[in-house]
């Protein structure tokens, strides 16, 4: 059974913890007083001072949350050309952080439903303050792909060495060391394209037939709701039937060798928690594995890409297909996160199935 791990590799957000720690008890204190207050402040008597004090609404808050995160995490190109990635990304972050303490650390639990009706405005004022660095982004990210996906910029991905070697690891798992989890690891996520933090946490294999599982556990988009045997339900939820580059008995014999092996969190865990528990290894263990010539092209979430490529050649998808196949076996609804395989080519010759 998977368990809670704990390490000093488990590190805090510790700009997360901080600003928690200042913004959750004002929210509270806004939390008893009507839309309007909520949003532009209000005057409250303070216990603790025998005073009365003035308390920020949501959207003053928002505002010096945006100006902190920028000064926390700049982004020194010209004005024009900045897009805050940083920032952006310790958002998500700190919306879902206050929304877990907001459960356990309110002085009145009574407090919590105002309390996350102001943590969504908040959450809403701080996408709309962060809106044009966005969109630069998403602009670049667009550009980008396509710039990527030209002939002379593609990547070409030679299988052989790789599916031999990770055949060879799942086909043999008695004979492994507690120390070759990193290539398991790697294995899986080859020969299934699931991200890290499906195969440390949230994935679910069950057998379907020889090159084919049903996996449960998506994560990104998970909150969005899909039809599943004639109900809504959420995306992590949903059965996906996929393709697999070796037997199938095999993948789920490598899931369950790294939850016996304690590599894997309960699936109700922080999935943050799985990068930063074993990125950094894993990131190391997969520069020896020879799928893309260039080592430095060589990550863990390209595993995703050469399995998806390899899949729409054991499957002929036809190129008209090929963005709804992409998202039938790899969960994504966005185009442009599938179209971005197009960047990467099979070799001729190379195996793509054992």
């Amino acid at each position: 059974m998977a368990q809670k791990l704990k390490s000093v590799d488990d590190l805090e957000n510790t700009y997360i913890d901080r600003r928690v720690k200042f913004l959750l008890p004002q929210f509270e204190k806004l939390a008893p007083f009507k839309q309007n207050e909520r949003k532009k402040g209000v005057s409250v008597f303070d216990d603790e001072t025998g005073e009365n004090i003035n308390v920020p609404g949501w959207e003053d808050l928002a505002i010096h949350e945006a100006q902190s995160l920028r000064f926390t995490y700049p982004d020194n190109s010209p004005e024009e050309e900045r897009q805050y990635n940083t920032a952006l990304s310790q958002i998500p972050r700190l919306i879902k952080a206050l929304k877990v303490a907001a459960k356990t650390d309110l002085k009145d639990h009574a407090n919590i439903n105002g309390t996350n009706t102001i943590i969504n405005n908040f959450h809403n004022t701080l996408k709309l303050l962060f809106a044009e660095n966005r969109l630069l982004k998403n602009k670049i990210y667009r550009e980008g792909v396509e710039e990527r996906s030209q002939p002379e910029n593609r990547v070409e991905i030679d299988l052989t060495n790789s599916l031999n070697l990770a055949y060879s690891l799942l086909s043999d798992l008695k004979n492994v060391t507690t120390n070759d989890w990193p290539d398991i690891s790697c294995a899986i996520a080859l020969v299934t394209g699931r991200r890290m933090a499906e195969i440390h946490l949230s994935a679910s294999f069950e057998y379907y037939n020889d090159y084919e599982v049903i996996f449960r556990g998506q994560l990104k988009g998970k909150a969005r709701k899909v039809k599943a045997d004639g109900r809504l339900v959420s995306l992590r939820e949903k059965p996906f039937k996929i393709p697999t580059l070796i037997h199938a008995k095999l993948v789920c014999d490598g899931l369950a060798w790294l939850e016996k092996n304690d590599k894997r969190f309960a699936p109700n865990e922080d999935p943050e928690r799985v990068n930063r528990r074993f990125s950094k290894q894993l990131s190391k263990a997969t520069k020896s594995w020879d799928f893309i010539s260039d080592e430095s092209e060589r990550t863990y979430h390209k595993f995703r890409a050469a399995y998806f490529r390899a899949s729409v050649v054991n499957s002929k998808v036809d190129p008209y297909d090929f963005v709804r196949f992409g998202e039938q076996v790899l969960g994504d609804g966005d185009d442009n996160t599938i179209s971005a395989y197009k960047r990467y080519e099979i070799k001729a010759g190379t195996i793509t199935r054992i």
